[in-house]
């Protein structure tokens, strides 16, 4: 582990010589960033294998921590030092107290937290594999109330953030409505997880500036496989085609691709020993997001975000998983 972090700052120490260019001052901005998404509360059971359907087996351990897609990327995000605020719905169970506790220990202002009355936080049971696999069943409670008269009735306080965040963790309706509302004083960035295969987002991604799928959801959007770099390269095209400004894909441990009408840009993987992998596309988007509200720079904020979530997947959890604040501190310096 001491000889990753060495090497990965080494690495971040040539990045910054390589981009001290005039013409590409970094970190110069801090615009505010709105995340509206999910949060569950997660139960994670260390197993040797990811359990088939109808098999029992005993797990060799287990972690508890907070999770939901929303949450881990704005916690990634004000962890890191960007200006973030949350939209998410809580109930006003003792998940629901846990992680407000949570937010306030993250340094999250609270005021787009809603808490509803006799109803049950989201919580997700991850089942974690020796090989770092996982697979994660979510009872989505109070985020299903994230209905989209919530959206409309914060509409002015919504769409003043320059940059805003979602995901699909939330009603499909409501994403359709922030996409739909959105101007283009907003750049809306879309992780399109979980992708529901029988559902046509068309409407949703043509309102998408960046979008961050991971292999697995570009192809349920396309339609087409994504086994290599090619077939990403054509799935990717597809899904341009519907809209969608730019396309960031992460490929786990083939690395990450950024795509758009002008570009084709192969990134690769850092070469890691993975334990844990639940919750790295979040940190990945949390980071690329906070990096890109600063230097609106795809490519930088892209290469960034791969250091950043490639450090998670050593460690367990989602928000457990995030780089202590004196880690991202060090990484940050290298870029100013």
């Amino acid at each position: 582990m001491d000889s990753l972090l060495k090497n990965w700052h080494q690495e971040l120490r040539n990045l910054g010589k390589n981009y001290n260019d005039p013409k590409n001052i970094m970190m110069k901005k801090n615009d505010p960033i709105l995340v509206i998404g999910s949060s569950n509360y997660d139960i994670v059971l260390k197993t040797k294998k990811i359990p088939e359907a109808g098999e029992t087996i005993m797990a060799g351990g287990m972690l508890t921590g907070f999770g939901g897609k929303g949450s881990n990327q704005a916690v990634t995000i004000s962890r890191i030092g960007g200006n973030v605020r949350l939209f998410t719905c809580l109930g006003d169970d003792v998940f629901g107290t846990l992680y407000m506790d949570n937010f306030k220990r993250s340094g999250l202002n609270l005021d787009y937290i809603k808490v509803f009355k006799s109803s049950n936080t989201g919580v997700a049971v991850v089942n974690v594999d020796s090989r770092g696999r996982n697979n994660i069943v979510v009872f989505p409670g109070a985020n299903d109330l994230l209905k989209p008269q919530l959206i409309i009735e914060n509409l002015e306080e919504i769409f003043k953030f320059p940059v805003i965040i979602t995901q699909l963790e939330i009603p499909v309706s409501t994403v359709r409505a922030i996409s739909q509302y959105k101007s283009e004083k907003n750049i809306l960035i879309l992780n399109p997880s979980p992708v529901d295969p029988l559902v046509d987002y068309k409407d949703i991604l043509e309102k998408v500036d960046i979008l961050l799928p991971n292999e697995i959801e570009l192809s349920h959007l396309s339609g087409k496989r994504t086994g290599s770099q090619e077939e990403v390269k054509k799935a990717a095209g597809i899904v341009l085609k519907s809209g969608v400004k730019n396309i960031v894909i992460t490929m786990g441990d083939k690395g990450v691709m950024v795509i758009n009408s002008d570009l084709e840009l192969y990134i690769p993987a850092e070469k890691i020993e993975a334990v844990d992998t639940e919750g790295a596309g979040d940190i990945f988007t949390g980071a690329f997001t906070y990096f890109y509200a600063r230097t609106y720079d795809i490519v930088k904020s892209a290469r960034f975000a791969n250091k950043i979530a490639s450090i998670s997947v050593t460690r367990y959890g989602a928000q457990n998983s995030i780089p202590p604040t004196e880690e991202i501190s060090r990484t940050i310096k290298f870029f100013n």
